[in-house]
């Protein structure tokens, strides 16, 4: 993993939140993740460590 991922700013227009790998075709990224996240919180991918972080609140999600 690398250290030099920039944080990606999303907001609730943009989910759900998955990741195939920063900047990669679907055919050479990792599998793609869904990613749980919480209004303007962050989250990280277990593949290849890009951050997350929504701005915005959830509306009609439990």
């Amino acid at each position: 993993m690398s250290n030099q991922n920039a944080t990606i700013v999303i907001t609730p227009h943009d989910l759900p939140l998955h990741c195939s790998g920063p900047k990669n075709e679907s055919w050479n990224g990792h599998p793609r993740v869904f990613l749980p996240i919480q209004s303007n919180g962050t989250v990280e991918c277990p593949y290849c460590g890009t951050v997350y972080r929504l701005e915005g609140e959830i509306k009609g999600h439990h």
